[in-house]
């Protein structure tokens, strides 16, 4: 399941990045950057700043997958039922899968916007963030369970 879910996150990841490369030509000098609650564009920058999310989907990607490979490592707080390479890589990268599509998203609309094409972002954008949220606390909760169950 580990590889799965490991499978869709380079799918994913490579998506981001070809789908940034395709469209950056044809973007205009400024575009926007930040966006407020209601999606509003509040920031803007060079188009060069269109590359800052997939990086920052490859650097979590990167970490994600290096933590998936070092059980043992101090950086992980996590019970010993999920010191194993496969519950643990199901938990990363269960949880990296909203968070690639949620940056994904946001240069996706970030791109229509800058072309003119919508206002701002779209409450899928708040979906996502919403079922990062809930994968993120479904995780925790399986996790508490496990550590309640060594316990006893």
């Amino acid at each position: 399941m580990s590889k799965l879910l490991l499978s869709i996150n380079i799918l994913l990841l490579i998506s981001l990045w070809i789908f940034t490369g395709t469209h950056y030509s044809g973007l205009p000098d400024t575009i926007p950057t930040h966006f407020d609650f209601h999606g509003e564009v509040d920031g803007q920058g060079h188009k060069r700043m269109i590359w800052f999310l997939p990086a920052i989907a490859t650097f979590i990607f990167l970490l994600f997958v290096s933590l998936s490979r070092m059980p043992n490592s101090p950086m992980l707080n996590v019970p010993k039922e999920f010191r194993k390479k496969e519950p643990l890589g199901i938990m990363l990268f269960s949880m990296l899968i909203p968070l690639q599509l949620l940056l994904g998203s946001i240069v996706m609309e970030s791109i229509s916007v800058a072309q003119n094409k919508k206002d701002g972002l779209s409450n899928f954008s708040f979906v996502l963030v919403g079922m990062l949220f809930v994968v993120i606390g479904i995780n925790i909760f399986i996790m508490y369970r496990k550590k309640r169950n060594e316990e006893v």
